[in-house]
């Protein structure tokens, strides 16, 4: 039997969850706030390089013992530069003549060779289903999640894909990432992630990334493909090429954040569409029918009818249609429930109104404040005695 020390239990009981209360005081400029949150409540702690590096020698060692010829490839959220404090490690298992039939017998071996190593793993849980079959533990020497996605039916080249295609557009300008980075945690914080239903971290990236292509600072994923060699997963092209991109857009931080509160402010999503493929709106009405679909859909040459057809019949409107950058057929908003969508209206709206109506140095702190009424609330100052300036000082979570 395995005995897990308190920091052990600590780790299980708030792995995947935000990070625990904490005051945290705002002072300075706009810039330096900013700064200042990233660094005290996103920043991953370690190099996430040399973590993925070591956990993979690990995980390698492990099931080396088991099986031969397979291949590990991490993706996600630290893979593409976008990690945090809380954030799990996914990697995604390609086992020779891995099946369906078999998958219940492969995590049974895991489980075995994980919990043979006490010292490095505890075992977490495991989940067997028709798209995927994951295996999560605790990798004790970084006190980390880790999620082991076996390769099946599920789109293993495409999940690699779309992180490779994260960290390309983060990594394009300083700012993008910033902004990546703090809007995951805001996000975060007031319940609009972290659900089945709500706006997944992956989604919000992609409404992200389409603002940047509103303010010419990230190019649209058509351009990214023309001229590449394709590599297909289930009829779609998942390569793309890493172009250089040189953007003349010159805002600040603060004018690029409230600029994006204020573009979801106004934007009709009860007609158009989010598509990153395209850079720009696409009406929902050109779905009736594939000849009326975006002119950048037939750019590619592999496009055939029948793929373009998909997309036309395929992307499932809802309120929030977000279309997928490379499973041009999928849209990424499909699961995010009535509730969810009203409340991220609501928010991007009462964000707005605070970057327009707030002087620069207020409101980052008023934003973390407001509630799911979109009301500021009330000042909750540091009772602690710290000597910095209790008005700036706030509790988050």
């Amino acid at each position: 039997m395995v005995v897990l020390n308190a920091s052990y239990l600590l780790v299980l009981l708030f792995c995947g969850s935000g990070v625990l209360s904490t005051p945290l005081c705002l002072t300075g400029d706009f810039d330096a706030q900013l700064q200042h949150i990233l660094h005290t409540q996103v920043d991953y702690a370690q190099d996430p390089e040399l973590i993925i590096s070591r956990v993979l020698d690990d995980v390698r060692a492990t099931l080396s013992q088991r099986w031969q010829g397979f291949k590990l490839f991490p993706y996600g959220s630290l893979t593409s530069g976008l990690g945090t404090k809380s954030s799990d490690l996914d990697i995604s298992l390609h086992l020779p003549n891995f099946n369906y039939s078999s998958a219940l017998y492969v995590i049974e071996e895991t489980r075995q060779l994980i919990q043979k190593q006490p010292d490095l793993y505890i075992h977490l849980s495991s989940s067997h289903k028709p798209t995927h079959t994951r295996y999560s533990f605790i990798y004790i020497p970084t006190q980390q999640r880790i999620d082991l996605i076996y390769q099946l039916f599920t789109s293993g080249e495409e999940v690699i894909a779309t992180s490779k295609l994260l960290k390309y557009y983060f990594s394009l300008d300083k700012r993008n990432l910033t902004l990546a980075r703090f809007l995951k945690y805001l996000f975060n914080i007031h319940g609009l992630t972290g659900s089945a239903t709500s706006l997944v971290s992956y989604t919000m990236y992609l409404v992200l990334i389409f603002y940047l292509q509103q303010k010419n600072m990230a190019p649209p994923v058509y351009v990214l493909q023309e001229d590449t060699e394709s590599v297909f997963y289930r009829n779609w092209d998942v390569n793309f090429n890493e172009l250089p991109y040189n953007t003349t857009n010159i805002e600040n931080l603060h004018q690029l954040l409230g600029g994006f509160f204020k573009y979801y402010s106004e934007f009709n999503f009860e007609e158009y569409i989010v598509s990153p493929y395209t850079g720009r709106p696409i009406p929902k009405s050109a779905l009736i029918d594939i000849e009326n679909l975006p002119k950048e859909h037939f750019l590619n040459n592999f496009f055939n009818r029948t793929i373009l057809r998909k997309i036309s019949s395929g992307l499932n409107c809802t309120e929030l249609c977000i279309q997928a950058p490379l499973h041009l057929s999928v849209n990424k908003g499909v699961r995010i429930s009535h509730v969810y969508v009203t409340k991220f209206k609501y928010f991007v709206k009462s964000v707005a109104r605070m970057f327009a109506d707030l002087p620069s140095e207020s409101v980052l702190r008023a934003i973390l404040l407001v509630d799911e009424r979109q009301e500021i609330v009330p000042n909750r100052n540091n009772s602690t005695g710290d000597v910095m300036n209790q008005e700036n000082c706030i509790e988050v979570s």
